[in-house]
């Protein structure tokens, strides 16, 4: 049967049904992002591992393996620590994680709400209480910020943050995306009447662990459990639901 008679034939069989065809490949995988200026503010030891002496440092060399998130995000994209968030540095972020950051100055949060509502895309993560256990002596600034601090940057965009009170401390896993995510005392957002400022337009998801806020002309995705950057190793989906949580940046509400 020669090509041409055998495509009429195919395509007439298709018309009245006889022929089922499927397609069958990989469930779609979310957007990694692509060569994207990265900018990155966190207590956790993500960056860098703090160490408890100069020997230790010098001990652990060029072995130590990368943070998870720090891999996954230099692997297509450039990465830069941010220490201080003024007009200056977030002029040169395309995409900005806070993540457990220490606390903003009022003149951080000011920037920080102009650069979102200038078009900047956000994820900011804010734990309650971190679980995990610290390495040094309580109150040694080496330690992770413990307590979420990003109060009043909420405040401005209408949401307050509250502590996860339910369960007993064992972790659970939450949908994101479709994909699982590890969350232990996740805390939860709830809305409330702006302070000072222009409202955001804010969609609380999995009953508040997640909000997705349309901020002026940029975006902000805010997580109120830190359980899967505490690990330095990735929790299972840990890339895919990152890339979920970065993806919702550039999107409407509700998408």
């Amino acid at each position: 049967m020669n090509r041409v008679l055998f495509a009429a034939l195919l395509a007439g069989m298709l018309a009245i049904g006889s022929v089922a065809v499927f397609v069958i490949g990989p469930p779609q995988s979310p957007q990694e992002p692509q060569g994207q200026r990265i900018g990155l503010m966190t207590s956790l030891p993500v960056y860098r591992t703090p160490r408890a002496s100069v020997a230790d440092a010098l001990a652990a060399g060029d072995e130590e393996r990368a943070h998870w998130l720090r891999a996954a995000l230099e692997r297509n994209n450039s990465l830069t620590p941010v220490d201080l968030l003024d007009p200056a540095s977030l002029a040169q972020t395309d995409i900005l994680l806070l993540i457990q950051p220490r606390a903003l100055t009022p003149a951080e949060n000011v920037a920080l709400d102009d650069w979102v509502r200038g078009g900047g895309r956000l994820l900011l993560v804010s734990d309650p209480m971190l679980t995990s256990e610290p390495r040094f002596a309580l109150g040694d600034p080496r330690n992770p910020q413990a307590i979420a601090v990003t109060g009043p940057i909420e405040a401005r965009w209408g949401l307050s943050l509250q502590p996860g009170i339910a369960g007993d401390g064992r972790e659970e896993h939450v949908e994101i995306g479709g994909h699982s995510v590890p969350v232990v005392l996740g805390g939860r957002f709830q809305q409330v009447p702006p302070a000072g400022g222009t409202p955001a337009d804010c969609e609380l998801r999995n009953a508040g662990l997640v909000a997705i806020c349309a901020i002026g002309a940029g975006r902000a995705v805010l997580v109120a459990d830190a359980t899967m950057f505490e690990r330095a190793s990735p929790p299972r989906d840990a890339r895919a639901v990152l890339w979920d949580l970065l993806g919702m940046t550039g999107d409407e509400p509700g998408a």
